[in-house]
């Protein structure tokens, strides 16, 4: 009799299975994390790719924990970073921690979860440019002309602080050139507009 019973259940279980194949329906594929970048070492966002929906409704979630702790967070933020993200506020980030991150795909046929990806804070940091960039060219009376470059410091790096110091690099060449020239600039004393006469 239990026989026939687990018989039934396996033979059930098997075409619940060759239905849903036949329907083109299957788990999840693999999420994959592209990559996590901070501007400043105080916030920072982390960017995936879902993997196959398996033509089902499939959900996101991104979970996390640091090393050494064993509870494990979601995202606290999956709208300001736009599609497929996951944003930490400065009350969720710390540097000199590693975070253990992964990606986990759900649909109604099963469960998927990307590599686990391994971010320390301080190695992940991307300035965002500069803000307000003009060019002018400038013609004196007694010189030749040259260019004026004005810009603001990113605003979303807290430069104010001393904390973070961002260098600047200018390239530029002519419009028939084929290579850069390169002018490094010392890193700025103040949020003010940097100026530099090329």
């Amino acid at each position: 009799m239990k026989e026939n019973v687990a018989s039934r259940a396996v033979f059930i279980l098997l075409l619940f299975l060759n239905a849903s194949l036949l329907n083109g329906q299957s788990p999840p594929g693999k999420p994959k994390i592209i990559k996590c970048r901070s501007p400043g070492k105080e916030t920072f966002t982390c960017w995936w790719e879902p993997g196959s929906d398996g033509g089902l409704p499939t959900n996101y979630t991104l979970t996390y924990h640091k090393e050494g702790e064993t509870l494990i967070h979601e995202c606290p933020d999956y709208k300001t970073g736009g599609p497929n993200t996951c944003y930490f506020s400065k009350k969720h980030t710390s540097i000199w921690k590693i975070y253990v991150i992964t990606v986990n795909a759900i649909n109604q046929m099963g469960v998927s979860s990307s590599d686990p990806l391994y971010v320390d804070v301080t190695y992940i940091v991307e300035p965002e440019p500069p803000a307000n960039l003009t060019l002018e060219l400038k013609h004196p009376e007694d010189r030749k002309p040259y260019l004026w470059i004005k810009w603001f410091p990113p605003t979303l790096t807290d430069v104010k602080s001393g904390w973070f110091m961002i260098q600047y690099e200018i390239r530029l060449k002519p419009e028939t050139a084929t290579d850069w020239e390169h002018d490094d600039l010392h890193p700025p004393t103040s949020s003010r507009a940097q100026n530099k006469r090329i």
